[in-house]
């Protein structure tokens, strides 16, 4: 005989889980997790941004410590493509090289879903900060209307700073003789297309129905540029999927239980084993096997992502291949200062009449086109592209391009995170 369950509508302070983040872990891409039979155990990491579960009356008991310590249970992990190939396959190991934010956690092994142990309750965020993208193999997509090319994002939903649920329990006269009162709470979540509608709310039990296996928490503030890169790149590459979305977290400091960015996310360009990146374009020279130079903050590569995809539409010639270089770097790689804000770009000058990956060439020479540099370099204006460096002395006197020392060779172009300009070519296109 089916249960029969009665449900009251209701609004709580506690949401159904967390996003792990990290507590005075810094840069690093994880947080201790530790043993649940012996708390000063530290043997497993848990990466920033999985989803754990922490039942509410032990949450709110710790509530408010420094560094009160709780039990959790792990529901979700992202992908450790990132992880691995940074560990693997970046060069040197010096104090700000990318490759330290994924070392340091010594015999440690990463969390699978389902491990429980103990966390930092600082390090743990609550899930009406975020918008989570999901994957398609998701139960979402075998929801009616919706289109399993597309991407969709859930959100739960609030009512003032507090979560709106539907609190179920068996009626006192159908309990079982001798059994307790069985109750839980459907948390309502809203489905949001790629174009911002809201498509859909219903209340869900997240114990029963996890809608966010390999779900990505994502930031509400940096919605708009994760959701135009994964659009963009799966119209590029139709079988891109979530998980190959590489990431680097935030770099933290922390004051007291406070913790202050001191650096945004940076997320890849996803670039093959042959250098190829996204609509036609060329990663020249990586500095190691990761392409670790490749990553930069979130609107930046949307904003750079919307140029390479309109470039392909306005020139598909020979010579018209993009080929970008150096992105994000640290200092102590002695790159120009400016690549360390990741919002930076070298690109080499385009070519007349063919797209040869592995020489550059200076402005002036032979192969080199003028008409289509300059052409690009008006894009990258279009797009707010700002401080542009190019020796040309013709393209500086027709667009926004100045002269820097050591720019005959390449372009070098930057888009401010926090521009109106780059955040409008984000969001709209170009």
């Amino acid at each position: 005989m089916a249960i029969h369950y009665e449900c009251q509508e209701d609004l709580v302070d506690y949401p159904p889980f967390y996003v792990s983040d990290e507590y005075r872990q810094g840069d690093k891409m994880y947080e201790n997790f530790r043993n649940l039979e012996n708390a000063n155990i530290k043997d497993k990491y848990i990466p920033r941004g999985s989803i754990v579960f922490i039942d509410p009356e032990v949450y709110e008991q710790f509530e408010g410590s420094e560094n009160g310590r709780v039990p959790v249970k792990v529901l979700s992990v992202p992908s450790d493509k990132s992880e691995n190939a940074l560990k693997n396959n970046t060069k040197g190991r010096s104090y700000d090289n990318i490759k330290s934010v994924a070392l340091g956690t010594g015999r440690q092994t990463r969390v699978k879903k389902n491990d429980k142990g103990w966390m930092s309750i600082v390090s743990l965020r609550s899930t009406d900060k975020y918008t989570f993208a999901v994957e398609k193999d998701s139960p979402l997509y075998d929801t009616p209307g919706i289109d399993s090319k597309r991407n969709y994002y859930i959100k739960l939903k609030m009512e003032g700073d507090k979560f709106k649920v539907n609190n179920c329990c068996i009626p006192d006269e159908e309990l079982p003789g001798g059994g307790g009162e069985s109750c839980f709470s459907k948390y309502e979540m809203t489905v949001i297309d790629d174009d911002s509608n809201e498509l859909t709310s219903n209340y869900v039990n997240f114990r029963e129905c996890n809608f966010f296996e390999g779900a990505l928490p994502i930031k509400d503030d940096q919605l708009n540029a994760f959701r135009s890169i994964l659009t963009n790149f799966n119209e590029d590459n139709p079988n891109f999927k979530i998980a190959d979305l590489e990431m680097i977290p935030s770099h933290q400091e922390w004051r007291g239980s406070t913790p202050i960015e001191r650096r945004k996310e940076l997320v890849k360009v996803p670039i093959d084993s042959n250098g190829a990146g996204p609509f036609g374009s060329i990663h020249y020279r990586g500095d190691d096997k990761a392409n670790s130079d490749a990553y930069l903050k979130p609107n930046a590569l949307c904003a750079f992502t919307q140029v390479l995809k309109k470039w392909q539409k306005e020139c598909s010639k020979p010579g018209c291949k993009a080929m970008f270089g150096d992105l994000y770097h640290p200092k102590s790689w002695r790159s120009h200062s400016t690549h360390g804000s990741g919002e930076c770009i070298d690109l080499r000058p385009f070519r007349a009449n063919d797209d040869d990956t592995t020489n550059g060439l200076k402005h002036g020479w032979k192969r080199y086109s003028r008409d289509k540099s300059e052409r690009f370099i008006k894009l990258l204006e279009k797009a707010g592209g700002s401080p542009i460096y190019f020796n040309d002395p013709v393209i500086k006197r027709n667009t926004k391009a100045t002269h820097m020392g050591g720019h005959d060779n390449h372009i070098h172009v930057c888009f401010d995170e926090n521009a109106d300009a780059t955040m409008k070519t984000c969001k709209d296109g170009l």
